[in-house]
């Protein structure tokens, strides 16, 4: 199937985050060295966070919100789909309508539970850290360490370090540890890239979090749960990019009585809620959350989803799971 494809696409998820952007780079650029002959793109449903951009090969990927109708001919034309950090097409939004409508082989990398039965071939690993960490195990597999160059093995160490908190949590096995050594072997200095991932945001997302904290968390002692919530015009207010949020949802989980986090914010379109969901601990499964409640899913201890209401609508909805369920 590999050998044979001329023409390869790799896809990631709705507002890719530095998994699945390190995952889908690294993977972009291994691909190209073992089969020089054959032609890949990384596509992502919409842009990525800024933060990102700096990584090898990221200025070549396509946003299919902004060059729709390139993508399309594009997958047209491929042999070979590539699905990572996500388990399930309708991920993609859009864009998973349009890899749907074609018969083209998809393959599946990724780490999340549950995939779904829409895939030729699957590589899901609910113990690995982070897809990133998939993706190096499969080219070692392939023999193919000596193909990782350095920007791969950068890419893969955002991947890792964004996916487990710089290693504060989803780290199931020793190898986790041994893949960043390894990666280190290859050239990366982990130092400047923690800098590039964590230092370089801008002073209105600073301020962003600020508000958050002190006008937006709502904390429920008695069910040990919090959530923020931010409206469209509340963004706005604070001139959001993408990317900005990250990271806003795990900040109530460091108050010591609270078990479960959720963040809303409403969709640029205003059409629905983007609902992110964390929890510590071995207690709350917010994948069961996340698919029973919100149209979602993901790991045990993070999972997102959709609200198809108001902000309003949906604060309350949650308000009222919380009351009959914890």
């Amino acid at each position: 199937m590999l050998i044979k494809a001329k023409r390869t696409l790799v896809a990631s998820h709705m507002n890719p985050d530095g998994d699945a952007v390190g995952a889908s780079l690294a993977w972009w650029s291994y691909l190209r060295a073992a089969y020089p002959d054959m032609e890949v793109r990384v596509v992502f449903p919409n842009k990525f966070p800024d933060f990102l951009g700096w990584m090898e090969g990221a200025d070549q990927t396509i946003a299919y919100a902004d060059k729709k109708e390139v993508v399309q001919e594009y997958v047209k034309a491929c042999d070979l789909i590539f699905c990572l950090d996500f388990n399930a097409i309708n991920r993609l939004d859009a864009l998973g309508e349009v890899l749907a409508a074609h018969s083209i082989p998809r393959v599946l990398i990724d780490h999340h539970l549950q995939p779904a039965e829409e895939f030729d071939l699957v590589f899901s690993d609910t113990l690995m850290s982070s897809t990133s960490e998939l993706v190096y195990r499969i080219a070692l597999a392939l023999g193919g360490k000596s193909l990782l160059s350095k920007g791969a093995a950068e890419a893969l160490y955002v991947g890792l370090i964004t996916d487990t908190g710089s290693f504060g949590f989803s780290v199931n096995t020793p190898e986790t540890f041994r893949m960043a050594a390894d990666l280190m072997e290859l050239g990366i200095d982990k130092d400047e890239i923690a800098s590039k991932v964590y230092d370089s945001y801008s002073e209105k997302r600073m301020r962003l979090l600020g508000y958050c904290l002190h006008s937006k968390m709502r904390v429920f002692p008695k069910q040990k749960a919090a959530y923020i919530s931010l409206s469209r015009k509340e963004l706005d207010e604070f001139c959001f990019q993408p990317g900005d949020t990250e990271g806003f949802v795990n900040f109530p989980l460091s108050i010591k009585k609270v078990a479960l986090s959720a963040l809303f914010t409403e969709s640029q379109d205003k059409t629905h809620i983007r609902v992110s969901l964390r929890s510590k601990g071995k207690v709350i499964s917010v994948n069961e959350l996340a698919r029973k409640h919100f149209n979602g899913g993901g790991h045990f201890n993070a999972s997102g989803g959709k609200y198809f209401d108001s902000l309003k609508n949906c604060e309350a909805y949650f308000e009222n799971i919380l009351k009959n369920e914890f």
